[in-house]
């Protein structure tokens, strides 16, 4: 019986295999395959004889599967049949090897259990067997009704019921699917068009009862179309599940240990699947991992430690390189360079930080554009620039035009192009930068220039998106080097798990005290934050006198005064010299620190600021495989849109809300609505879409994603763990010494962050001419960014500068005022406010917007927002008292519970379905400031109900309010406008001219 011998090879029980497999011959197969009603028969009820001659191979003989049925609990008449001589599939040329009940929709196999196996099951999981749950009349069907009734037992989900018989015998509930895309339907018509929503078939829905974990554990294959064809079915299934409100989990391994699971267990045993299992991945995770997958079929693969001398076909266009870190990417961008400027060719480096764009050109042998921005086009043979400054109204003046025979490098590729399409810095002029960015891609890919991009993550995104914006049809040249560390050269990641840094903290703190030179990574650098580079600094000067500590970060990078200005192109040499190095985001990229023996470690305290790929990335800069040590936020909070992790989910909300904010300026009259183009660079916003969704997936399980991150580079992830022989007055002792080391840090936060708020409150005023030329320095000193800083505050507020601004601002303040200034006092001018904005954004991108910036800028929905829930009503009441059973605040809850999906688009406030009206208010009234406050509690109908009142705040926000209405009355919308902005605005006004003059606010201009 050769079934049995195959089926035993995939590690399948004996007794399961004979309730679930059957040797067929003859006749026999026709009559489990053909008994469909929907196929064509003759008068007397038989097949036609073109269908039988299709199946008469199966007369040949070969085994039939099939299980129990679900819906019924009988035996299944659905099931598969593995033919011993498979016919040809006359389109692929290529044998069917398992054929289906034709005419009949495809079902999943739930094989027959023996009791034996249940019972490993219900030990494994810890779910005992009751008695009456072994039915006996149906003995097979009991053990998947036990499954349906204990959702807390887990379910896999494989390919093929050989795999879900391999799964059982190893002691692991699974369902197994014909074929990857079998677990869900989409309806379509009868000419293929999709004609509703895709859900999940009736048998397996059975099974997907809510909060049960559910593992998807398919097939890990290496041709790029199944990858994908598998990720795409993976997508749609996990998120259906999902939908269901199941615990989805992706399963997988590397293709090295087998294709399937039933070859791991029988190439490598149960306990190696067993871990596999356990370091399922949520499906969030792998969301954000897929869309971080390159599948395009590489050119050129190799497996080398360093990138070896590769020479580049003469025809490609678009060479796309992806290697690990630390293995010379840079080095192959170099000799790019230097044949290009043999061949008298220009090249362009493109980056996202100017520091690193300096280093970037000084190994090139390249200026920076600053350099070069007086000569022309011909006296130059290529600078480099940041993406900032890629449109014509840039310093830079770049004129995309200029360049068709060139050679276009983009380092780092995949955070250039994020920068390019999400940051704050590119905001103001980000359709320009993307219409010089395609332009510049059409040019030079359409005549005889190359696009080089290298990225030790780059993916399908990056590649489809600067495909897409060429315009042409081409095939990258892809080159993969796939190698990764050993065991022996992977790093040792040394994982605190806590929920604060304290452990983390205490132990750096030892290190140093023990000789130890780290490397600290950090996620910040601002006073305020108590991990923070600048907090750090002080701290560990005050306990290290002796240690030479060295800060890198923005300020620093730039601060002539400082060690560490302009350290970026020696920083090998500089670092030597130092014991203590405290890192912020601006060195996680783009920088190789070669020195060997210097540091003993590496540490990285990740907030939850940073995206995954950016902390790997801080992690790789010190290139000797010395131990690291990370503590990560079990979450992050840089979401961006609604958070939403689906790409049409993202993309419909942002297009309803900029319909919302169209509507809403239609009342100004606003002219340039009529030519609006809100369609601008399609391509653009898909790609914004994409990489926006991988960050919001990352962010939901970040220390999760992060490790899973780490480890699928190659690295070891070694969890350190508390000591576990200990007195409970030792660990109160440790306890203590953890907590007074915190409260030091805390200290001194607290300490340095009042000087500096005091020094700029004191520091020199500025005109609006200087503020001009010192905000056009790349280069600022202390005092000057200080001076800078003390401006934008006069000006933002109206009001006078003290250190008590200074703290306001910087937590927020100005965010919460702008928006309970325009709900209430200021209301009258909120359109004319966004209208001023929207202008802007539609002269400075000649009528194109780019929607999530719009949406970013305007005010009216969530102002209006906030009217409909009646909020405005409540802070004209605030001596109401406020009870969850009153009817108008439940009234309120149900707009918002049934409208939540929309609000999370405007607001950014996620609203459970459950949410009582007081969290709701009390989430509405954290955006302006407000609190709320428990009075007493009180008994309606036996029921003790809480009463709450509105905390109105005390910060002296009157006075702000007082300046911004003095402006609005005198210049309808501008109490948000910046001095650069003022000239726009007035240009666009019909008065001629405009005085405005208050005790801390002066300006007076003539046009």
């Amino acid at each position: 019986m050769n079934y049995l011998l195959e089926w035993q090879n995939s590690c399948v029980d004996d007794q399961l295999i004979r309730l679930n497999v059957t040797a067929l011959f003859g006749s026999l197969p026709a009559d489990y395959l053909l008994y469909s009603d929907e196929l064509p028969r003759r008068n007397d009820g038989r097949v036609t004889q073109s269908i039988l001659k299709r199946y008469e191979h199966t007369e040949q003989g070969g085994w039939w599967c099939s299980g129990i049925d679900l819906l019924t609990g009988n035996d299944d008449l659905w099931g598969c049949f593995k033919p011993n001589t498979p016919r040809l599939n006359t389109e692929q040329q290529k044998p069917i090897k398992y054929e289906h009940p034709p005419k009949t929709s495809t079902g999943i196999f739930a094989l027959r259990v023996p009791l034996h196996i249940w019972q490993i099951i219900s030990e494994r999981f810890g779910v005992p067997i009751l008695s009456h749950e072994i039915d006996k009349e149906q003995p097979d069907f009991g053990f998947w009704q036990w499954l349906k009734n204990h959702p807390q037992i887990p379910l896999c989900i494989t390919e093929g019921a050989k795999k879900a018989g391999a799964l059982l015998t190893a002691g692991y509930p699974a369902i197994a699917l014909p074929g990857i895309n079998n677990g869900y339907r989409i309806p379509k018509d009868d000419l293929g068009n999709r004609i509703g929503k895709a859900y999940l078939i009736p048998q397996l829905h059975k099974l997907a009862t809510p909060k049960r974990e559910i593992y998807i554990v398919f097939d890990q294959d290496l041709k790029p179309n199944t990858i994908k064809a598998v990720n795409t079915a993976i997508k749609r299934m996990g998120y259906l599940l999902t939908q269901a409100e199941c615990s989805v989990k992706v399963t997988s391994w590397t293709a090295s240990l087998g294709k399937g699971v039933d070859d791991v267990l029988a190439n490598h045993g149960q306990l190696v699947f067993d871990e596999l299992y356990q370091k399922s991945i949520s499906f969030e995770i792998w969301q954000a991992q897929n869309l971080s997958q390159l599948t395009y079929q590489p050119n050129l693969e190799i497996n080398s430690r360093y990138l070896p001398d590769i020479t580049i076909p003469q025809t490609a266009k678009l060479i796309a390189l992806k290697s690990a870190k630390g293995t010379g990417k840079t080095r192959f961008l170099e000799n790019i360079v230097a044949q290009a400027l043999e061949q008298h060719q220009s090249v362009l480096v493109i980056g996202h930080r100017v520091k690193l764009v300096e280093e970037l050109c000084h190994r090139f042998g390249l200026q920076y554009i600053t350099e070069v921005r007086d000569k022309t086009h011909n006296q130059i043979s290529g600078y480099g620039l940041c993406i900032d400054s890629l449109h014509p109204n840039s310093q830079a003046q770049f004129n995309a035009s200029q360049w068709k025979d060139g050679i276009v490098i983009i380092d780092e590729v995949e955070q250039v192009i994020w920068h390019g399409l999400n940051s704050d810095t590119c905001k103001s002029n980000r359709v320009a930068i993307l219409k010089s960015l395609k332009t510049l891609i059409q040019n030079v890919l359409g005549e005889k220039g190359k696009v080089y991009l290298a990225d030790a993550d780059l993916s399908d995104i990056t590649i489809d998106y600067l495909i897409s914006l060429s315009g042409i049809t081409l095939q990258p040249f892809v080159i993969q080097n796939t190698w990764k560390p050993s065991y022996e050269e992977a790093c040792k990641i040394y994982n605190y798990p806590e929920t604060t840094p304290k452990k983390f903290i205490k132990d750096l703190v030892k290190h140093i005290k023990d000789g130890g030179k780290p490397f600290v990574c950090l996620s910040a650098q601002k006073l305020t934050s108590q991990w923070g580079t600048s907090t750090l600094e002080s701290y560990f000067k005050k306990q290290f006198p002796d240690k030479k500590i060295l800060r890198i970060d923005s300020e620093s990078l730039i601060e002539p005064t400082h060690p560490a200005y302009q350290c970026i192109v020696n920083l090998n040499q500089i670092l030597i010299n130092y014991d203590i190095v405290l890192a912020s985001p601006s060195i996680e990229t783009g920088i190789s620190l070669d020195l060997k023996e210097h540091f003993t470690s590496v540490w990285c305290l990740a907030q939850g600021i940073q995206t995954a790929t950016s902390i790997c990335q801080s992690l790789g800069r010190i290139r000797e495989n010395i131990p690291r040590y990370v503590w990560l936020a079990s979450y992050g909070f840089n979401q961006v849109g609604n958070g939403s992790t689906s790409i049409p989910s993202l993309l419909s909300s942002g297009h309803r809300l900029i319909e919302l904010n169209i509507r809403l300026l239609q009342q100004s009259d606003l002219e340039a609505l009529d030519d609006l183009d809100t369609g601008f660079q399609a391509e653009s916003l898909l790609c914004w879409a994409k990489m926006a969704v991988r960050v919001n997936a990352s962010m939901i399980n970040y220390r999760e994603n992060i490790l899973a991150q780490l480890q699928h580079e190659g690295h070891q992830i070694i969890y350190v763990k508390q000591n576990q022989v200990i007195s409970q007055q030792e660990a109160e002792k440790n306890q203590q010494k953890q907590h007074q080391l915190t409260e030091a840090i805390k200290a001194v936060r607290e300490q340095n962050y009042q000087v500096e708020c005091e020094a700029i409150a004191s520091a020199n005023l500025v005109s609006d001419d200087e503020y001009r030329q010192i905000k056009r320095q790349l280069i600022k000193t202390i005092s000057q960014r200080r001076s800078i800083k003390k401006y934008d505050l006069q000006k933002r507020y109206g009001i006078l500068v003290n250190p008590e601004l200074v703290m306001k601002d910087d937590a927020g303040w100005y965010q919460k005022l702008r928006l309970h200034y325009f709900l209430t006092i200021g209301r009258q001018f909120l359109s004319d406010r966004d209208t001023l904005i929207a202008k802007k954004l539609l002269d400075s991108g000649h009528g194109s917007l780019f929607i999530p910036d719009f949406n970013g800028s305007q005010l009216g929905a969530i102002i209006g927002t906030m009217e409909v829930l009646g909020i405005s009503v409540l802070l004209a009441h605030p001596e109401r008292e406020l009870r969850s059973i009153d009817l108008d605040l439940q009234k309120m809850a149900e707009i918002a519970i049934y409208n939540r999906s929309e609000i999370k688009g405007i607001t950014k406030i996620g609203l459970a379905a459950n949410s009582s009206p007081i969290t709701i208010i009390r989430r509405f009234l954290d955006l302006l400031g407000y609190g709320l406050t428990h009075t007493r509690s009180e008994r309606v109908n036996k029921k003790t109900v809480r009463v709450y009142q509105i905390l109105p705040p005390n910060d002296g926000r009157e006075e702000v309010f007082r300046q911004w209405l003095f402006k609005d009355e005198k210049c309808p919308g501008s109490s948000e406008i910046w001095y650069e902005d003022y000239l726009f605005t007035l240009k666009n006004l019909k008065n001629q001219s405009i005085s405005i003059e208050s005790p801390y606010l002066q300006l007076s201009l003539e046009l």
